[in-house]
């Protein structure tokens, strides 16, 4: 058994780092993978040489120390992997510090006589020994470094991997999937010392799987890191690891603690079995959300990962809400950067890119970079396209929330704008022409020519006059004088008449119109004239109709047949007045071609209900 352990154990870290040596340029890693399998070989060998010559007991006491290098080369692995470099200067003096203390560790080992002469009763060790204090000092601080050693591989991997992404992360992931045989074998040779009896076979065993396992699994994170998504087994071996350790444990407390207590194993072992078989399931549950969260993200827990995508747009402010969604995608899958694409940029190598659909209409693409080296399951995918249905609801809110502020914002400056209008044409237009109609009355009232007096008065009639059609003009900006005369369909065909000419437009609609809010009105009438004057002026058309219906909301169609508008007058001040005109009541109002080569088509939808009827009341005030 011991020599095949040894075969085994030496065979396959020699062959890989062969392997590594003829498919890779890590020679580095691939040299310490000899060095491990020599050593593995020639430990093993000299645990069984039964010689009693000097040159034996020489091995021997040179051996006393030599586990270490059962593990040591593969922990040197752990700090070069995977480029074959340390990470930085202070680890390379951290790494040496830690060989020193391997030295210092053989030395004192070897030179510790009582060590020796317990393996070997009535014999001095034939290479000298060492005082006492010193041999004990040296093995204390070189044991001690070793152990700092042991365990700045474990930092050392956990910095690289915190950093890494793609291929790297990938290999990385591999390495700590192969060093979880470690830890597991320790507790194979614990169990066995202690509740075992010391099987041979059964220490054999575990320290080859270790000497195996891990040189195995570096080789392929360098080879053939893609073999499959490490990211799935790392979390079960982690999961089963985990629980194995603990039912031991468990196993193994509640059963000590029985026979302390009552004397015997029976009743303690049938103890241990039942809180084992109670406890395992929720253990695997909760170890399983935890170990797969922290590797891979949240896709066997979607539920988890809305929850969180809503906690962080709850918490976020308004201007970073769209932050906020992307980094909880981004915490939910595990990946690097993550964001909200709304133009059709070319995509690179590594972008998947899921639709935000909200009610049909399409907001952008969520998109996210996927590291080189990783594929997203479909569990992944699944998980995305969810919290992409979920996000798209967040942008829309924002989004919608971002057009009530700036529609409010042009609503007041608009407000004050037409404010600022009013005061100067009454001050500098009314006000002198009222003033002047007083100095003409007073001059008036002084004559007592009467031809001079009349005189006066024609003035001042005359200056009344133009006053009454300034004001008309000021009331007719504010809400033209047509809807109330003769209503909203009546005053959208005096302004086609004005406007017709050579073109004839057809203004047509129900015989009467229910009662609209007065906001409503204005805009209606306003959108129809902006339109019409359009047509008439840049369409080139033989004829023009407007349609109005009522049905829930008030929509109004104007439709050419002419050669339709160049895109600068298109996106000019008429056709963006005439959206946020519609925009303003929570309407809608688009411009599109009849057919591909003739006409345009401007219709708006104006909602009538309850919230406009107030919203519009108020406007209407304002």
């Amino acid at each position: 058994m011991v020599y095949a352990a040894a075969a085994l154990g030496a065979g396959v870290p020699v062959a890989l780092g062969i392997l590594l040596a003829l498919r890779s340029t890590q020679a580095r890693i691939a040299w310490l993978l000899l060095a491990h399998g020599a050593s593995v070989g020639l430990l093993l060998g000299v645990s069984q040489a039964t010689g009693t010559g000097t040159a034996a007991l020489a091995l021997d006491q040179v051996a006393q120390g030599g586990w270490v290098f059962l593990f040591l080369w593969l922990v040197l692995v752990a700090y070069l992997v995977p480029d074959g470099h340390l990470l930085s200067a202070r680890w390379r003096l951290w790494v040496g510090a830690g060989l020193v203390g391997v030295v210092l560790f053989l030395v004192g080992a070897a030179g510790d006589a009582d060590s020796f002469r317990q393996e070997h009763p009535r014999q001095n060790p034939p290479l000298g020994a060492l005082p006492e204090p010193l041999a004990d000092v040296l093995g204390v601080v070189g044991l001690a470094l070793v152990v700092l050693l042991f365990i700045g591989s474990a930092v050392a991997v956990r910095v690289r991997l915190r950093a890494a992404t793609g291929v790297v992360r990938t290999q990385l992931l591999w390495l700590v999937w192969g060093a979880v045989a470690v830890p597991l074998g320790l507790v194979v040779g614990w169990t066995n010392h202690f509740l075992l009896g010391d099987h041979a076979w059964l220490a054999y065993a575990a320290l080859t799987v270790v000497a195996v396992a891990l040189p195995s699994v570096i080789t392929i994170a360098i080879l053939r890191h893609q073999l499959f998504d490490i990211e799935v087994v790392l979390s079960r071996t982690l999961t089963y690891a985990a629980l194995s350790v603990g039912v031991v444990v468990v196993y193994a407390s509640v059963l000590l603690a029985a026979e302390t207590i009552g004397g015997t194993s029976t009743l303690g072992g049938l103890l241990a079995v039942g809180v084992v078989a109670v406890g395992v399931s929720p253990a695997h549950s909760w170890l399983r959300q935890r170990i797969e969260r922290a590797v891979y993200g949240y896709r066997s827990d979607p539920h988890r990962a809305l929850r969180l995508l809503a906690e962080r747009a709850e918490a976020a402010e308004a201007e970073t809400l769209a932050t906020s969604i992307t980094e909880a995608v981004a915490e939910a899958l595990r990946v690097e950067k993550v964001w909200v694409q709304t133009d059709n940029a070319l995509d690179g190598e590594h972008v998947v890119r899921v639709p935000l659909r909200h009610r049909g209409q399409r907001l952008g693409d969520l998109a996210l970079e996927v590291p080189p080296g990783r594929r997203l399951t479909p569990a992944d995918l699944a998980l995305l396209d969810d919290l992409a249905r979920y996000a798209a609801v967040l942008v829309k809110a924002s989004r919608a929330g971002d057009q009530l502020r700036e529609s409010r914002s042009r609503i007041v400056a608009g407000r004050e704008e037409e404010r600022r209008r009013l005061r100067r044409d009454l001050h500098d237009g009314i006000g002198p022409s009222l003033a002047a109609i007083v100095l003409m009355l007073n001059a008036a009232g002084s004559r007592t020519d009467s031809t001079e007096r009349s005189a006066l008065l024609d003035e001042a009639r005359a200056e009344v006059k133009d006053a009454i059609a300034e004001v008309r003009r000021l009331v007719d900006d504010l809400r033209p004088a047509a809807i109330d005369e003769v209503g909203l369909l009546g005053a959208i065909r005096q302004r086609a008449a004005a406007l017709s000419g050579e073109l004839p437009i057809e203004v047509a609609g129900p015989p009467s119109l229910p009662t609209l809010p007065a906001a409503v009105e204005v805009a209606a009438y306003r959108i129809a004239s902006e339109a019409m004057t359009n047509v008439a002026r840049h369409s080139g058309a033989s004829r023009c109709r407007v349609t109005i219906a009522v049905n829930g909301s008030l929509q109004l169609t104007v439709a050419d047949n002419g050669r339709g508008v160049e895109q600068s007058l298109k996106d000019g001040l008429g056709w963006t007045s005439m959206r946020e005109r519609a925009a303003e009541l929570g309407g809608t109002c688009t411009i599109s071609p009849r057919t591909p080569n003739e006409g345009l088509i401007v219709h708006a939808v104006l909602p009538l209900n309850d919230t406009t009827h107030h919203l519009a009341d108020i406007m209407a005030e304002r």
